[in-house]
């Protein structure tokens, strides 16, 4: 079969299945939403950062950072969990969702106050570090409201949050250019990271109270509080190792070298290496839902959704990958400009990491309706360790090119080496292989049979 006639094929695949239709709409949406975003943070973005320079801009994403590594455990794994319970009905949708609510907040006041007295103790004559990492953990707090996610990933109702959310990136892009306009600072920079938040919080509960179908009484329950963390504990240790080999890079960096400058060039590396994962995401996060279905209904149709839905990430992720390493010093240089060169080559190392991490972000559904997630803690874990290690050997030499090196091989390492070493979970690596190889859509699956 040649070239064409393949495209054909999976051109016919796609339009005749309902459930192929109804996921690329939803990921219209969230796509278009994150697009949006893009257009708008990567411009402003760069604006900030030629204002700040290398070092300011490098102390403000080494406090982002920072506070990443806690909010990875604020959010307590609930995501996935907490659709499937809606989508199952064992309890009514308002006990689920303020039940997640309650837990979140409480998570997010204890981290925010571990991530305070940690800064202090490992810079403690920071005074402007404490400041920005304090504002910034409260938003941990604030985005407990962000449950309402949960609801619309469960009914497929993007169209609601990327309303929400192109409304919020509008108004907080229009205060970071006043920003720069009245000559602000890193502390007010950090509030509108947590206005933000605030804006989309509220919104979101707001057009909760206003769609949806059935006036569930919000309550918290204990029984299921207990019920969800006990399945969540897994999902929580393995966003925490996530974030660790996602962000841990940035931290050393800060903390490895003599000035933040080298973060701050390393970030705006990563800025752009990840502004396409939004693609990818949309697709998983509306895949999600239909996955999770075809597994009580149809065990053939089930398993051709995961593997489309691997195909798919995988060869946009490739794609882009292509792209960014033809233009990087374009990109670089228009968006930065010459401070920040040396992001580059940084760049060209950065953007395949982002391959592996999206088909380890498409993995976690299945290994949720497997009952598998114990894994993800593990491979999550490889990744952490050997990201960590290799930090450690290749940035005081290296330095930014090494933190870039160190999380492309942990992203190898963590979603594809690993995997391949436990029995119950090999499946799942011959199925990202076929992703490679466009299995899915050469063997003119169907993803709607049931």
């Amino acid at each position: 079969m040649n070239a064409k006639e393949n495209i054909a094929n999976i051109k016919k695949n796609i339009l005749n299945s309902e459930v192929a239709v109804k996921v690329i709409e939803n990921s219209g949406w969230l796509v278009g939403d994150k697009l949006f975003a893009m257009l708008i943070g990567v411009f402003v973005t760069a604006i900030i950062a030629r204002y700040f320079g290398p070092e300011n801009f490098g102390q403000y994403n080494f406090a982002l950072s920072f506070v990443a590594l806690f909010t990875a455990f604020s959010t307590l794994g609930l995501e996935t969990l907490t659709v499937k319970s809606i989508l199952d009905k064992d309890f009514d949708e308002g006990t689920v969702l303020c039940t997640s609510l309650v837990l979140r907040v409480i998570g997010g006041v204890f981290l925010t106050s571990v991530a305070f007295v940690s800064i202090r103790i490992i810079e403690p004559s920071d005074q402007n570090l404490h400041i920005l990492v304090l504002i910034m953990s409260l938003a941990m707090v604030i985005k407990a409201l962000e449950v309402i996610e949960y609801w619309i990933q469960a009914y497929q109702k993007s169209q609601i949050s990327s309303i929400i959310r192109m409304g919020a990136y509008v108004i907080s892009a229009g205060l970071k250019l006043a920003l720069v306009i009245f000559k602000g600072n890193l502390v007010h920079y950090a509030i509108i990271y947590m206005f933000n938040a605030i804006i989309i919080g509220i919104g979101l509960m707001i057009a909760y109270s206003r769609n949806k179908e059935v006036d569930y009484k919000w309550r918290f329950d204990l029984k299921y509080a207990k019920k969800i963390l006990s399945k969540s504990w897994y999902l929580i240790l393995s966003g925490l190792m996530v974030t660790l080999y996602m962000k841990i890079d940035q931290v050393m960096l800060g903390a490895m070298m003599p000035t933040k400058s080298e973060v701050g060039v390393y970030s705006a590396a990563v800025q752009v290496a990840s502004m396409w994962y939004f693609v990818p995401m949309a697709i998983i996060v509306s895949f999600k839902p239909v996955i999770m279905m075809k597994k009580k209904t149809n065990q053939e149709s089930y398993i051709n959704s995961v593997q489309i839905l691997y195909t798919i990430v995988t060869w946009i992720s490739i794609a882009f990958g292509i792209f960014i390493l033809i233009f990087s010093s374009f990109i670089i240089g228009v968006l930065y400009g010459s401070d920040f060169s040396k992001a580059a080559n940084i760049l060209s190392i950065s953007i395949w990491a982002g391959t592996f991490a999206m088909i380890g972000t498409a993995s976690s559904t299945w290994l949720v309706c497997e009952g598998l997630q114990k894994y993800n803690t593990v491979f999550v874990f490889s990744g952490a360790v050997s990201n960590i290690t290799l930090n450690i050997l290749l940035i005081p030499t290296l330095g930014g090119y090494g933190a870039a090196i160190a999380t492309l091989v942990s992203q190898f390492i963590a979603n594809v080496v690993t995997p391949a070493f436990f029995k119950e979970v090999r499946v799942n690596s011959v199925m990202i292989f076929r992703a490679f190889t466009l299995y899915s859509f050469r063997n003119k699956y169907d993803i709607d049979r049931s």
